[in-house]
């Protein structure tokens, strides 16, 4: 080999050599990178392998979380109570404590509670009407990833009070089964039909007696208007005294007037006096007393019969006479000096009272069997009888109230001499119930809730009669006028009383004195759950409060009917010293309780004597 060729063959060599070097370092790069994408990627997997283990982990705390919550509710709903709350498991039951809980040192778990409203189509949403029953539940889990990132996740859901039954008092005839002290039930707006309201009784007292005045003869009937009252006398020259009452405390005789007769019965209109008088010739005396201290006879009218009450409408005057064949009359007496009988009515007895509105006459007799009637007078010149009522005795007063006739009848067997007329209908009255109110009425007149009637009693003359609900007529008081009470009429400030005393022969009394009590308590029935494992969940009420007010419960429970009688009452620490003051608070039962299968509340209700709280209802909810 030459030369040339040998060295040309180390030089190829030593070039191959050198080239291998390259391809390690080039493959040692190569294979450092690779190692180290797959070092990263395999390290990135199990961070993000970690990361989702995290929040699974999050996740299943979060359930447990809402799980424990519907625990709670079901144990009971008021449980559940607004705000921030952590959880502990305490003796097997799962309980808020407070937030956030702190779980594995790690996690922190918060329970959020929040009301519900519901929209006018009963929808969830952000205002509306407020849902009692439902309650927002959000669970949320809030933890740290490399110990500063923060991470969190959550769960809502919606709770509703499903688990117990309710007991409800809000009718009229549920809260009128219980025991009333001072207090009493109202009518309030349906629904539910027939809803009624507990409230403190209504505190109703007698005025004393104002003065009296002496006329010098006991007095039948009096009308009073402005600074007058207006008094029909027995007395045979003087069958008319004008008073002048601008001061009740001095009342002043300032006019004396002859009628010709007796005065029985007086109505104004206008200026114009209309008087029933005792004399068969004068039955009907008109007189002007458009100057009550020169008060004269206008015209004295012949009406066949002595005059008792009438009553004036427009151009007429309808009139009742002691006649057993025309004993209703109605004149015209457009011309006051020359009146004249329009019509005459057989009503088969003697006319006593007359009452008109719209196109009826409403008249009291006395025939028991025919005592209350009612007369068509949409024509006067034809009246016409279209309805005809049994009240049981003769008919003395009537006083009409909207659609109620309230009349007052001689003294009847069973003593209930007030009586409730149902006129919606005026040809077909119907009677509502009836009132003992001591001894026979004599006349009637109404103010505002009351009907003051004028009583035949020497010691209870004046009978009061709250008529707020008409159809449930309560007595307020009767009070002693001095004598036996022949007729009544009030300004509604005072009441003017006749009386059978000479001396006294005019009474003015005030009206009735009204306030609330300060203080009253109900009691509800007895409830019988059916079950002697009754969990009681929590009491509930719906109210009015009022300055000064307070309504607060007791309750009791026992395992038998007869046993509640004797049980303890008890508020929410489940003894005798405290009460239930706030709305769907938990029932603690009484520790010594007998059992539970039967129930039943007292409401304590206490006022400023102005007004009243008034309870809508109340709600005792239990799982049997």
């Amino acid at each position: 080999m030459s030369l040339a060729n040998k060295t040309m063959n180390k030089t190829i060599k030593k070039k191959n050599h050198g080239f291998s070097l390259i391809e390690v370092l080039l493959a040692i790069t190569l294979f450092t990178a690779f190692t180290a994408g797959v070092f990263a990627l395999a390290l990135d997997t199990l961070q993000r392998d970690s990361s989702d283990k995290l929040k699974n982990e999050a996740l299943s705390y979060a359930e447990e979380g809402l799980e424990a919550a519907r625990n709670i509710r079901d144990k009971n709903f008021l449980l559940l109570t607004n705000g921030d709350h952590g959880l502990q498991f305490l003796n097997d039951n799962w309980i808020f404590i407070a937030a956030p809980e702190i779980i594995n040192d790690f996690y922190e778990r918060t329970i959020f509670i929040e009301d519900v409203y519901r929209d006018s189509n009963g929808n969830i949403a952000d205002n509306g009407s407020y849902d009692p029953e439902t309650k927002k539940i959000k669970s949320e889990i809030v933890w740290y990833e490399k110990g500063f990132i923060p991470k969190s996740v959550s769960l809502s859901s919606y709770f509703t009070d499903w688990t117990g039954d309710d007991w409800i008092q809000t009718t009229c005839v549920e809260f009128n089964a219980g025991t009333f002290e001072n207090t009493e039930t109202e009518i309030t707006v349906a629904p539910p039909t027939d809803n009624c309201a507990i409230k403190l009784g209504l505190i109703e007292e007698q005025s004393d007696v104002l003065v009296s005045a002496n006329i010098g003869e006991h007095a039948r009937d009096i009308f009073v208007e402005g600074n007058y009252a207006y008094a029909a006398t027995n007395k045979t020259q003087e069958g008319l005294t004008i008073i002048d009452i601008s001061n009740p405390q001095n009342p002043s005789i300032i006019k004396n007037l002859d009628l010709g007769g007796k005065g029985k019965y007086v109505t104004k209109s206008g200026n114009y006096l209309y008087m029933g008088v005792e004399k068969s010739t004068k039955g009907l005396a008109i007189i002007d007393v458009s100057n009550p201290a020169n008060a004269y006879v206008v015209k004295s009218l012949n009406v066949g019969a002595e005059g008792n009450q009438p009553d004036v409408v427009g151009n007429y005057v309808y009139m009742g006479i002691d006649s057993e064949n025309s004993g209703f009359k109605i004149i015209n007496v457009t011309n006051k000096s020359n009146p004249s009988v329009t019509s005459s009515l057989n009503v088969e007895g003697e006319v006593n009272t007359v009452r008109v509105v719209g196109s009826y006459a409403y008249i009291g007799t006395d025939k028991d069997q025919k005592g209350f009637r009612v007369i068509n007078i949409s024509n006067p010149q034809s009246p016409s009888i279209v309805a005809t009522l049994n009240v049981g005795d003769d008919v003395n007063a009537m006083e009409i109230n909207g659609p109620f006739a309230f009349i007052g009848t001689e003294e009847s067997e069973n003593q209930n001499t007030l009586q409730v007329i149902n006129i919606a209908s005026p040809t077909q009255p119907s009677i509502i119930t009836s009132l003992n109110v001591g001894q026979e009425i004599q006349d009637l007149v109404a103010y505002g809730d009351y009907l003051y009637a004028a009583i035949d009693d020497n010691h209870a003359g004046l009978a009061a009669i709250n008529i707020s609900n008409p159809t449930q007529p309560t007595l307020a008081y009767t009070m002693d006028v001095m004598g036996k009470a022949t007729g009544i009429d009030t300004d509604g400030s005072y009441i003017y009383i006749t009386t059978d005393v000479n001396n006294h022969g005019v009474v003015i009394v005030g009206t009735t004195v009204t306030g609330t009590a300060e203080s009253g308590i109900f009691t509800g029935t007895a409830f019988d759950t059916g079950s002697e494992d009754t969990r009681y969940n929590f009491i509930a009420w719906d109210s009015t409060q009022v300055p000064g007010g307070s309504v607060t419960f007791q309750i009791r429970t026992a395992s038998t009917l007869q046993g509640l009688n004797n049980a303890t009452w008890v508020g929410n620490d489940g003894t005798g010293s405290t009460f239930y003051t706030i709305s769907r608070t938990p029932i603690v039962l009484d520790l010594n309780r007998s059992g539970s299968r039967y129930a039943q509340f007292k409401m304590y209700i206490e006022s400023d004597g102005t007004t009243s709280p008034q309870v809508e209802n109340v709600r005792i909810n239990y799982t049997p």
